[in-house]
């Protein structure tokens, strides 16, 4: 495998894998939730060492190989796989979260004999689902394959098509373009720099056959949702004509009704998104906010009463039910819910202060109660 290939591969897929070569064990309910209990433990101590190592690689490899139907070069497929090691997606989950954001279990359940974790990743108002299959080898789970619901498919299947395109069409490409690829690197150390005008001319210079992929679509969407609504939406509306009937549309859409001002079609969109979970709760911080979009002032509060409920130290929706009890004119509950969330600190002395500024009468009702 050429440096060219390699380096595409390194960037397509930010993720290690684990060598295994023992036969797999049936995982059981209690193995997969104390996994999850793990997981969540690990991110939030920003350790990434748990996820760098969560997949296994003799499964995920046969994975991959079923998916191009055997019909893959096994240098390629072998070179592609010592590329991945040196990825770390636990490094990857540790710098998405940040400080404000999550990695949560929605829920486990299990499917053709086998143990599923969901996953939500949530940062800055953005949502992502990873979706893990398990297996066990001797006394390690391990995850045999992830579907990510941005890309709308297993990572399997995203990492065949990547080989198949390289096998296909890399071999017949000019010194020019592949040195573009090799650039993609830069492209997206530009995005992590926000740094979003150069890394669109990076990717502007990318071969059209390569643009046209998924993910150097979903690399055009990241690049548009930081230069501005306009090119945030040419970038949605491009990646919607390409992959018109991808599951992943309800994930994607929500953005682009709310920018189009669609509102009602943002919340089906929310709503199906749900469905194809088979739900979280955390959807109605999103119904919640377009209730509120469409002016229906008792449904949003009625949104974010039940995510209170179910995530009470979730900073963003305390302060959408404060201002929702508020505005509804509810302020003794207003008042007792703000004074709760500072007591806990799930809001600063910062932002309660900012709420007051911001809210006079609630400001005049937190003061008289004090």
């Amino acid at each position: 495998m050429t440096n060219s290939y390699r380096s595409f591969i390194l960037f397509l897929f930010p993720i290690l894998l684990y060598a295994c070569s023992v036969p797999e064990k049936p995982v059981t309910k209690e193995e997969a939730m104390d996994l999850s209990r793990k997981i969540e433990r690990s991110i939030v101590s920003r350790n990434p060492l748990l996820l760098d190592r969560i997949f296994d690689e003799e499964g995920f490899s046969r994975r991959v190989a079923s998916e191009t139907n055997h019909s893959l070069n096994k240098d390629l497929l072998k070179g592609a796989m010592e590329g991945i090691r040196k990825m770390h997606f636990g490094q990857q989950i540790v710098q998405a979260v940040d400080s404000e954001g999550t990695y949560l279990l929605v829920k486990q359940y299990e499917k053709d004999h086998r143990q599923h974790l969901v996953f939500r990743l949530y940062r800055e108002g953005s949502v992502n689902y990873h979706d893990y299959e398990l297996v066990k080898r001797e006394d390690a789970i391990k995850a045999i394959d992830v579907f990510i619901y941005m890309n709308g498919e297993k990572l399997s299947t995203t990492l065949a098509q990547a080989l198949l395109m390289v096998q296909d069409k890399m071999p017949d490409m000019s010194k020019t373009d592949l040195d573009r690829i090799n650039k993609v690197k830069i492209i997206k150390s530009l995005i992590a720099q926000r740094d979003y005008v150069k890394a669109k001319e990076y990717y502007d210079e990318m071969p059209d056959d390569l643009k046209k992929q998924k993910l150097f679509q979903l690399i055009h969407i990241q690049i548009g949702s930081g230069l501005g609504n306009d090119s945030y939406s040419e970038a949605m509306n491009e990646y919607r004509a390409l992959f018109p009937n991808d599951p992943n549309m309800y994930l994607m859409m929500v953005d682009a009704y709310v920018l189009d001002k669609d509102y009602p079609s943002a919340l089906g969109a929310v709503n199906k998104l749900d469905s194809f979970i088979d739900k979280d709760p955390f959807q109605d911080y999103y119904r919640g906010l377009m209730y509120k979009l469409m002016k229906d002032s008792l449904r949003s509060r009625a949104c974010f009463e039940r995510l209170h409920a179910y995530m009470p130290q979730f900073s963003k929706g305390t302060i959408e039910l404060i201002v929702s009890y508020a505005k509804t004119g509810d302020m003794d509950k207003a008042v007792q819910l703000m004074k709760q969330a500072r007591n806990d600190k799930t809001l600063s002395p910062e932002t309660v202060e900012l709420l007051c500024a911001l809210h006079p009468d609630l400001k005049k009702a937190f003061e008289a109660d004090k």
